[in-house]
C-alpha cells in the first residue's frame, strides 16, 4: 500500500467515536436487526392501448412468493399514476401543481381497478385506499385488498388483475406527446413486503422514486399498427411483431428467457424489479454491440488494477458482450454513435468495478421534442438519455445523462434499494460512478455560450450590464410602466451573439467533472442529513444535493481515506451480495466496512446520518529574530554592552507560528504538510481524538528559533477530503502569483468596453 494511503488508513482506524451527539433522526422504517430474504413477483400482462382516448386496458396475473417468516393477510398495490390524476394528490400537492416546472392543466391521468381475483374469489370490494405517509383523503396511489385466507411463509399466492388507464401528457417521466409513448410505473405494481415491518409501500411522492420485489415479466403490447418496428421495452423481444387489422402485437420477456437460467458472474439467476415500454412511430433503430473484450484490451491497466484490489483473475472480472438498441429522434439520428458510446462506457466501468451486466441487451431511449420530461430516468434494461440539436463531442451532451442512467442498471438496477426512504443508496452512488467512468472515458467536457440552438466553444469573462429594475432600463432590456412593459431590446439568439461577439469576448475553459459534484454540495451543505427519507426533506433542492452529490462527495472521501483498492473491495462486497435484494444503509455501512477490512462507521455515520460539515483553515506567521543589542552575560559572569549589528536575517534565525483551525463540526484526521524555504518539509497528523478535545492545532512547537522561515502550510496535501466548505484559506503561500488577476482583469475591461460601447451606439 503506498505510504500516504497507508497514513490516512492508519488514521481512521484510530477515529473511533461520532461527531459529539448525533442527534435521533425521525426516519423510515424501523431498522431491521434481521433482515429476512426479499420476496419476489412474477407478472404475465396483456395490454392494449387505444389511441383515440388515450386508454390503457391491461390484464394482468401476479405470482407473488413470501420468502418472510410472516404470515400475510392483504396485497398492497401501487397505482402511480393516480398521482397526476388531481390537483389535491399528494404528489401534485407536494410539486406545487407543477410538473418539472410546468403547471398541469387539462393533462391528467388516472388507474382503475376493474377486478382483482384470488382463488377464483373477486376482492375488489375490500379495496382500501392507503395514504399512509400523509394521510390525504385525495391521494389514490396506494390500495390494499383482504385476501381470503394469509399467505403462509414459504407459499405461492396467485392473483389476476384487470384494469384501465388514462395517459397523462408526459411531464414527469411517463405520458403521451402526440405519437411518441413511453410508459413507466404504468400497471398495477404490488409494494415489498418486509418481514416483521409489513407491507413498503409508500404514496407517489414529487420527490421521491420507486421501491418494488424482483422477478420475471412477459408481457404482450397490442397497439395500433403504426407503431409496428418501433416499440422498444424492457429485456427482449421475443417474437416477431404480429401486424394484422390495423394493430401490431409484440412481446416482451425480461429478462430474456435466455438470461433466466444462466448464472451471472455473482453465480445468481438474473431477474428484474419493473418493466417499462416505449413506442413512436418517428423513432429511428440503431442497434450495436458492447465489445467488453475489445474495451479490456483498450483499458488493460485499469482491469490490471481492478483485479489486484478484487484478487479475482481478469477472465472473471471482465463484463459480458451486451447487445445495444438505441431510439432516436430522427433529427437527432447522427448522435446514435454517441449514445452508443456511453452506454458501453458505462456498462464497461460499472461492470469492472463492481459486477458484469448479467442481461444480453439494452435499450436506449431519446425523447421527442416536447416529452422531454421522460428523459434522463432509468428503468430495467432500458433507459431514457436526453439531448439538443448541434450538440458536438466535446460538450458531453449526450454522453453525461446516458452514462448516468445506464449507469442505473447497475446502482437501483441490480442493488435494489428503497429509492421512496433512501434515495442517496443509487442517486449518490450512481453518481459517483457516473463521473469516474466520465473522466476516464472522456476528461472534462468544455465550456460553451448558446446563440439560438447553436453552441460557441467558451463563454464571457463576465456577465453584461443589467439586472434590476434600473440596470435593465439602463440597458434597455426592460422598461416598465404603469400598466405597460416595453421591451426594446428583448433578448434572443442572434442579438446576443451580436452584442457579445463571442470571438472576441470569449475565454475557452473546462467544467471539471468532480468540481460539478463540489458545486452541487455546497448549494445546501447541511440542511438535512443525507440517511433521510425523500419526502421529509425540508425542499426539492435538499433531496437532490443530498441524494446525488453530496453522497457522491461523501464516497470520494471514503475512497481517499482507505485507498482505491479497499474502496473498491467494500463497494464489490456490497454490490455482489445484494444484487436483487433490498439493501438498507446500515446493511451498506457494515457490509463495506467488511470488505474494506477497517472500520469506517466513525466516518460513515458522520458523513450520512448528521448535518456535521468540515471547515478548516490556517493562518501562519514569520517573524525574524533581531540583531542583539543591549547587555549580555558573558562565559565568566560579566554584564558585556553589545551593539545592533546589521546581519542577514537567515543568519539570525527564524520564528514561525502555523495555526490550523476546525470549525466545523466533524472530525477526521488531517494531515498538514509545512514546507520551509532551505526545501525541508515536516508532516503532521491532527487526529480526530485531538479535534474533538481542541478546535485548534500549533504544529510546531513554541519558542525556539529555526534555521529557515515558513514558505507553505497545506491542510490535506493530497486532497483526500473533498467537503470542506471554504478550500480558499486550506493552503497558505508566502509567494502569491500577481500576473493572473491582472490579465484576467484586462479581459474583464475589455468585454465590458466592447459591451458598453455597443450600447452607446444603440447596437451600432
Amino acid at each position: 500500500m503506498p505510504p500516504r494511503r497507508l497514513f490516512h488508513l492508519l488514521a481512521l482506524l484510530a477515529a473511533v467515536g461520532l461527531a459529539g451527539s448525533l442527534a435521533a433522526q425521525d426516519r423510515w422504517p424501523r431498522r431491521r436487526d434481521e433482515p429476512e430474504p426479499s420476496c419476489r413477483a412474477d407478472y404475465t400482462m396483456r395490454v392494449r392501448y387505444e389511441e383515440p382516448t388515450r386508454r390503457l386496458f391491461g390484464d394482468e396475473l401476479v405470482v407473488w412468493h413470501n420468502e418472510t417468516s410472516d404470515d400475510v393477510p392483504d396485497l398492497w398495490f401501487h397505482l402511480y399514476w393516480n398521482g397526476f390524476a388531481n390537483n389535491r394528490s399528494t404528489h401534485l400537492t407536494e410539486s406545487g401543481g407543477e410538473l418539472r416546472g410546468i403547471g398541469i392543466q387539462d393533462e391528467w391521468g388516472w388507474q382503475r381497478i376493474t377486478s382483482i381475483q384470488v382463488q377464483d374469489q373477486e376482492l375488489v370490494q375490500t379495496l382500501q385506499w392507503r395514504p399512509v405517509d400523509d394521510g390525504r383523503a385525495d391521494d389514490k396511489s396506494v390500495f390494499s385488498v383482504k385476501l381470503p385466507r394469509a399467505v403462509r411463509p414459504g407459499e405461492t399466492l396467485t392473483a389476476r388483475v384487470q384494469w384501465e388507464a388514462l395517459i397523462p401528457r408526459v411531464r414527469r417521466r411517463t405520458g403521451y406527446k402526440d405519437d411518441f409513448l413511453f410508459i413507466a410505473h404504468w400497471f398495477p405494481q404490488l409494494g415489498v413486503y418486509e418481514g416483521g415491518n409489513g407491507w413498503n409501500c409508500h404514496q407517489f411522492h414529487a420527490w421521491t422514486e420507486f421501491f418494488s420485489d424482483y422477478g420475471v415479466y412477459d408481457v404482450t403490447l397490442d397497439l395500433p399498427a403504426k407503431y409496428a418496428g418501433r416499440i422498444g421495452a424492457s429485456g427482449v423481444q421475443t417474437e416477431p411483431d404480429v401486424v394484422a387489422e390495423g394493430r401490431v402485437r409484440a412481446r416482451f420477456v425480461a429478462p430474456s428467457p435466455a438470461d433466466q437460467i444462466v448464472p451471472d458472474s455473482t453465480g445468481k439467476l438474473p431477474l428484474v424489479h419493473g418493466f417499462t415500454w416505449t413506442a413512436d412511430a418517428d423513432y429511428v433503430k440503431y442497434e450495436t454491440l458492447f465489445d467488453a473484450g475489445a474495451w479490456a484490451r483498450a483499458y488493460e491497466k485499469e482491469v490490471d488494477d481492478v483485479s489486484v484490489a478484487v484478487d479475482r483473475p481478469v477472465h472473471e472480472i471482465i463484463p459480458r458482450d451486451v447487445r445495444i438498441t438505441v431510439l432516436l429522434q430522427p433529427e437527432h439520428a447522427d448522435q446514435a454513435e454517441r449514445h452508443a458510446d456511453a452506454t458501453r462506457t458505462a456498462l464497461f466501468f460499472y461492470g469492472l468495478w463492481f459486477g458484469g451486466y448479467p442481461y444480453e441487451h439494452i435499450t436506449c431511449v431519446d425523447p421527442t421534442w416536447g416529452g422531454g420530461a421522460a428523459g434522463g430516468m432509468e428503468y430495467p434494461t432500458l433507459f431514457t438519455a436526453g439531448t439538443r440539436l448541434n450538440t458536438f463531442p466535446g460538450m458531453h451532451t449526450p454522453e453525461s445523462v446516458t452514462v448516468h442512467e445506464c449507469g442505473h442498471q447497475f446502482w437501483y438496477g441490480l442493488v435494489g434499494n428503497n429509492e421512496f426512504e433512501a434515495a442517496w443508496l443509487d442517486e449518490g452512488f450512481n453518481t459517483y460512478t457516473q463521473n469516474s467512468a466520465l473522466m476516464r472515458r472522456y476528461g472534462n467536457s468544455v465550456r460553451t455560450t448558446e446563440y439560438a440552438g447553436f453552441y460557441l466553444e467558451g463563454s464571457p469573462v463576465t456577465r453584461e450590464p443589467g439586472g434590476g429594475a434600473l440596470g435593465d432600463a439602463l440597458t434597455f432590456k426592460r422598461w416598465s410602466l404603469p400598466g405597460l412593459e416595453l421591451r426594446p431590446l428583448a433578448d434572443s439568439g442572434p442579438l446576443e451573439f451580436w452584442r457579445s461577439q463571442p470571438l472576441l469576448a470569449f475565454a475557452r475553459g473546462e467544467n471539471h467533472v468532480y468540481a460539478g459534484e463540489r458545486a452541487g454540495f455546497l448549494s445546501s451543505p447541511d440542511a438535512d442529513p443525507v440517511d433521510l427519507a425523500g419526502w421529509r426533506h425540508v425542499d426539492s433542492g435538499s433531496y437532490r444535493q443530498n441524494s446525488y452529490r453530496r453522497t457522491a462527495m461523501n464516497l470520494r472521501t471514503l475512497e481517499g481515506m482507505v485507498g482505491r483498492e479497499r474502496f473498491l473491495r467494500g463497494m464489490r462486497l456490497y454490490a455482489e451480495r445484494f444484487r436483487y435484494e433490498h439493501p438498507y444503509p446500515q446493511d451498506f455501512f457494515d457490509t463495506f466496512c467488511e470488505g474494506a477490512e477497517g472500520d469506517a462507521l466513525p466516518f460513515l455515520e458522520q458523513a450520512f446520518r448528521s448535518t456535521a460539515n468540515v471547515d478548516w483553515s490556517v493562518e501562519v506567521r514569520n517573524r525574524s529574530e533581531s540583531a542583539p543589542a543591549g547587555w549580555f552575560l558573558d562565559e565568566q559572569g560579566a554584564w558585556v554592552k553589545r551593539a545592533k549589528e546589521p546581519a542577514a536575517k537567515a543568519e539570525r534565525g527564524w520564528s514561525s507560528e502555523v495555526v490550523v483551525r476546525r470549525k466545523g463540526q466533524m472530525f477526521l484526521p488531517l494531515k498538514v504538510a509545512v514546507r520551509f524555504a532551505d526545501g525541508t518539509q515536516e508532516d503532521f497528523l491532527w487526529s480526530a481524538e485531538e479535534q474533538r478535545r481542541q478546535a485548534w492545532l500549533k504544529p510546531l512547537a513554541s519558542g525556539g528559533l529555526r534555521p529557515a522561515k515558513v514558505t507553505s502550510v497545506i491542510l490535506d496535501p493530497e486532497q483526500v477530503y473533498t467537503l470542506d466548505l471554504d478550500l480558499s484559506d486550506n493552503a497558505w503561500h508566502e509567494a502569491t502569483e500577481s500576473a493572473t488577476p491582472l490579465r484576467w482583469g484586462e479581459r474583464v475591461w475589455s468585454h465590458f468596453s466592447h459591451v458598453l460601447h455597443w450600447f452607446g451606439g444603440l447596437g451600432g
